[in-house]
């Protein structure tokens, strides 16, 4: 797992991480055979075509389609191709030869107890029965139609938490990039002054709700049975709650 940390001038500008946007989508095509008894929707996405690390944290990204991910991403997780032998970081941030369609992770959080805590639960995991029970934060899932980190992070909080966003508590943590499917996380944190009490969504997660503690130093190895993209917008929050200091208000 590559993490980038999000500069402080782009800690409260969430949009910022968006680069251009090339209108380049294909037809949508079928589905490999790997993954006949996927039970994944083929649908609009956005797919990195290149992530800039400097001086800003920026994702140029094009359109593109779900299937397509899972047919040139996610086979190169179930086939282990990088498993034991990571490819160079160069190459993990060229998206040029693939489909690296781009997740999007809220870290829930508030302060409880003198800590920082933050939720989680199981996944379903439609798309692939691999990955169903591992732990993932809500909300969390694919960045699609609108161009917007907002947008994305408030449908994904309604439709998971049954929780309304405001804006102004929504700061970018940074990107993760999944060396195992080769597919960036877009990472933000959400700062709550109390635990939500909202409800969530079955389709997406077993009705499991779990805490976390954000504590100094947290890394993914830390988090064993996590989802590498949720065990990477864990650490990136940690580091950002540790490095800026914030108070719930």
């Amino acid at each position: 797992m590559l993490l980038f940390p999000a500069p402080p001038p782009q800690w409260r500008a969430p949009e910022s991480v968006l680069g251009i946007l090339t209108d380049e989508q294909p037809a949508p095509g079928g589905l490999h055979p790997r993954f006949a008894d996927s039970r994944a929707f083929n649908g609009a996405i956005y797919a990195m075509r290149r992530l800039r690390t400097g001086p800003w944290l920026r994702l140029d990204c094009r359109t593109g389609w779900y299937f397509d991910s899972l047919n040139t991403c996610e086979r190169l997780e179930l086939e282990g191709r990088f498993r034991r032998c990571p490819p160079p970081a160069r190459r993990s941030l060229d998206g040029s030869v693939r489909t690296a369609a781009i997740g999007i992770s809220t870290v829930v959080a508030w302060r409880e107890g003198g800590s920082w805590r933050a939720l989680a639960a199981p996944m379903q995991a439609r798309a692939m029965r691999e990955r169903a029970g591992l732990l993932h934060v809500v909300p969390s899932g694919m960045f699609s139609p609108p161009y917007s980190v907002i947008q994305n992070v408030r449908r994904e909080l309604r439709e998971e938490l049954g929780v309304d966003l405001e804006p102004r508590r929504l700061l970018l943590a940074g990107v993760a990039l999944n060396a195992l499917n080769q597919r960036p996380e877009i990472c933000t944190l959400l700062l709550l002054r109390h635990r939500p009490a909202g409800r969530l969504n079955r389709d997406e997660f077993a009705p499991r709700l779990i805490e976390v503690e954000l504590r100094s130093g947290l890394a993914p190895e830390a988090l064993p049975g996590f989802f590498a993209p949720g065990a990477g917008a864990l650490a990136l929050a940690a580091r950002l709650l540790g490095v800026a200091g914030f108070a719930a208000d």
